[in-house]
């Protein structure tokens, strides 16, 4: 099995993250063009042959509109992967409501917005591929992790219906939810302490890999895919499955 993305252009959402970082480079890799928002205005003016971006900030309703307005001089977005999240940890006693609406627009509203705009294009060509990345949180719950979780359980809940609101134009709507991967943000994050007691709370003993991620990703939005959609992929090492 070898995947071939030639000719294909790619746009993803966050994709200058640890994850992010590994999805793009290995559709690169494969020989698909990527295109990238972001909300770094430094990153604009970097392009290459495969590589470039646009700016986007989901928390600005100017920035949404001069997207949605680029977009209209795009004729053709193949895959379209909906990565950029942000999180923030708090008892539900204690959510402070300022980030309600920060976590929300971009986890959920962003996503909506990118899968509406993004399958008009596909809706053209008749054939496209989205992926959701949503997290295990999206599939159990977390103490301090109310509104992380509910945006993605809600990622999850608007990949199933869009896949049978796209399905009838050969556009397949898939959701990856990855467990703790092992990225820069993840080793900020986590003491090694922190590091060693979570590992043995996975049954694989372990933490992911970002390129494990990237691979599913690449699969279901392949040549190989052709019948699968609606589905919610865990990658967790096993730790949803106690």
């Amino acid at each position: 099995m070898k995947f071939n993305f030639k000719n294909k252009i790619v746009l993803i959402t966050g994709g200058e993250g640890g994850l992010g970082k590994s999805i793009c480079s290995k559709f690169i890799q494969l020989g698909a063009k990527v295109i990238v928002t972001t909300t770094n205005k430094k990153l604009i003016n970097k392009k290459t042959k495969k590589k470039s971006y646009v700016y986007l900030d989901f928390n600005n309703k100017n920035s949404i509109q001069k997207f949605s307005n680029d977009l209209k001089k795009i004729n053709k977005i193949d895959i379209l992967i909906n990565n950029a999240g942000i999180n923030m940890v708090s008892p539900i006693n204690e959510v402070d409501e300022k980030y309600l609406d920060e976590i929300y627009k971009v986890n959920l509203r962003g996503p909506i917005i990118m899968t509406k705009q993004i399958s008009k294009i596909m809706i053209k060509k008749r054939k496209g591929k989205i992926i959701n990345i949503s997290s295990i949180f999206g599939a159990v719950g977390k103490t301090g992790r109310s509104l992380y979780s509910s945006t993605k359980f809600g990622l999850v809940g608007l990949t199933k219906s869009a896949a049978l609101d796209l399905a009838k134009y050969n556009i397949l709507v898939n959701a990856i939810s990855p467990g703790v991967i092992n990225t820069g943000l993840t080793k900020k994050v986590l003491s090694s302490i922190e590091e060693k007691r979570i590992k043995k709370e996975i049954p694989l003993n372990k933490l992911g890999k970002a390129s494990d991620v990237s691979y599913l990703v690449c699969f279901l939005c392949s040549d190989f895919n052709n019948y699968i959609t609606g589905q919610n992929f865990i990658i967790d090492g096993g730790y949803t499955s106690k």
